[in-house]
C-alpha cells in the first residue's frame, strides 16, 4: 500500500544503476519527477546557486536552460562542434578566458542520442576546476568508449518522458550520482531535505518518481537494449536509402570515433534553402517531418529579456536552418522506412527542380 518511494522505486533505482554501470563503478540512482528536476538537483549538488555561471550548449532542448535558471544561475552559451551536435571544446576554452566570475559547472548535452567528447570535457573540467554534469535526457543507451553515457560526470540527468528511449506512461526522471559521497545529500534533496527522522537538514524540493511509473520503467528496462538495437536498425535502413544524397549537401547522423548512437531522434541536415520548403510540402503528402529545435536557447525571447542580447554562435545558427527530423521509433519496419524515403526523395527532387526553374530567364 505504499504509493510514494516504495519498493518499485527502490528496485528500479537499483536496476537502472546496474544497467548503467557495466564495467564502471555502480552509481547511485535517485528517481525524481522529471528530467528537468534531475538537472536542477545536479546543479544544486555541485553547489551552483544565484549568480553562478554555467557553461552549456545553446543547441539543446530549452529544459536544460530552464534548470539553470531555476537555481538562479546564469547560462554561458557555447557553440556546437564542427561535426555532430555536441558542445564545442574549442569554444568552451574561449569562454573560460572571458572576464567575469569563473563558471561553476559545465553541462554536456548528449543531443539526439549522440555523445559529447566526454574524455576531453572531463579533462578540461578537471584542469579548470569545473564540475561536469551530463544531460542524458535524449541519450539513454548511448555508449561512449563502450560504456553508457551518464557515468562520467559528477552527476547525470535522465528523462523518462513518454517519447524517450526508456519511456514511462507519464513524466519521470533520474538523477545519477557518480561520487559516493554525494549520494545521501542527493537523495535528501528530492524529498524536502529531510533526513531519516523527517527533519530538514539541507535544501530540498518535492520531486519523487511515482511508484507506478517506477514499476512501468522496471518492466521496460529488460527490453531496452533490444529496442535501442532496433533504433539502430532503423537508422541503418535510412542510411542505406539516403547515403547517395551526401554529394547534394545532405548530412546523415552516424556514430563517432569512440561512441555509438542510440538514435533517440534521426536528425539529418539538408541545404538551408531547401529545409523550410520540404517541411511545407511534407504535410500534404502525410510525411511527418519536424525540427528539433527551431530556436537555440540563446535566441529564446525570455533569455534575451533576462540577460540581454547574446553573442552569436555561428555553427549553431547555421545548423538550425538545416536540421530535419525523420520519423524514428523501434516499431518501424523496413517497408515503412521505404515509404518515408520514397516520399522524401520525391520532395527533394521537386524542391531542386523548382529552384532550377526559378533561375531560368523569364521565370517567376
Amino acid at each position: 500500500g505504499q504509493l510514494i518511494l516504495g519498493e518499485g522505486v527502490k528496485r528500479f533505482e537499483e536496476a537502472f544503476a546496474a544497467w548503467l554501470a557495466l564495467e564502471r563503478p555502480l552509481p547511485a540512482v535517485v528517481g525524481v519527477a522529471n528530467g528537468t528536476d534531475a538537472l536542477e538537483l545536479a546543479l544544486r549538488g555541485c553547489g551552483v546557486g544565484p549568480g553562478d555561471r554555467v557553461v552549456m550548449p545553446a543547441h539543446t532542448a530549452y529544459a536544460t536552460t530552464a534548470a539553470v535558471l531555476r537555481v538562479g544561475a546564469v547560462p554561458l552559451f557555447a557553440d556546437i562542434a564542427a561535426t555532430g551536435h555536441g558542445i564545442a571544446l574549442d569554444h568552451v576554452r574561449r569562454l573560460l578566458l572571458q572576464p567575469g566570475p569563473r563558471p561553476r559547472a559545465l553541462i554536456a548535452v548528449h543531443l539526439y542520442g549522440e555523445s559529447c567528447d566526454l574524455a576531453s570535457l572531463q579533462a578540461l573540467c578537471d584542469e579548470e576546476g569545473l564540475d561536469l554534469i551530463e544531460d542524458c535526457a535524449q541519450a539513454c543507451g548511448t555508449l561512449y568508449q563502450g560504456e553508457p553515457v551518464g557515468t562520467w560526470g559528477r552527476f547525470a540527468a535522465f528523462s523518462f518522458y513518454p517519447t524517450k528511449n526508456l519511456a514511462a506512461f507519464g513524466d519521470g526522471g533520474a538523477l545519477v550520482v557518480n561520487r559516493p559521497e554525494d549520494a545521501e545529500a542527493a537523495r535528501r534533496s528530492r524529498f524536502y531535505g529531510w533526513d531519516g527522522r523527517r527533519q530538514a537538514i539541507q535544501f530540498g524540493v518535492n520531486s519523487r518518481l511515482d511508484e507506478l511509473q517506477a514499476w512501468v520503467l522496471l518492466g521496460k528496462l529488460d527490453q531496452l537494449r533490444g529496442q535501442i538495437a532496433q533504433r539502430r536498425q532503423v537508422a541503418c535502413w535510412y542510411r542505406e536509402r539516403l547515403q547517395h544524397l551526401a554529394g547534394d549537401g545532405v548530412v546523415l547522423p552516424a556514430d563517432g570515433p569512440d561512441w555509438e548512437h542510440s538514435h533517440h531522434l534521426y536528425v539529418i541536415q539538408v541545404p538551408s534553402e531547401q529545409r523550410d520548403r520540404l517541411l511545407e510540402l511534407a504535410r500534404p503528402v502525410g510525411l511527418p517531418l519536424a525540427v528539433h529545435y527551431p530556436l537555440a536557447c540563446h535566441q529564446q525571447p525570455y533569455v534575451i529579456e533576462r540577460f540581454g542580447p547574446q553573442a552569436q554562435l555561428p555553427r549553431t545558427e547555421e545548423r538550425l536552418g538545416r536540421i530535419l527530423s525523420l520519423p524514428l521509433h523501434p516499431y518501424l519496419d523496413e517497408r515503412q522506412i521505404d515509404e518515408v524515403c520514397t516520399k522524401l526523395l520525391a520532395l527533394i527532387a521537386q524542391v531542386a527542380s523548382d529552384a532550377e526553374l526559378a533561375v531560368l530567364p523569364g521565370s517567376s
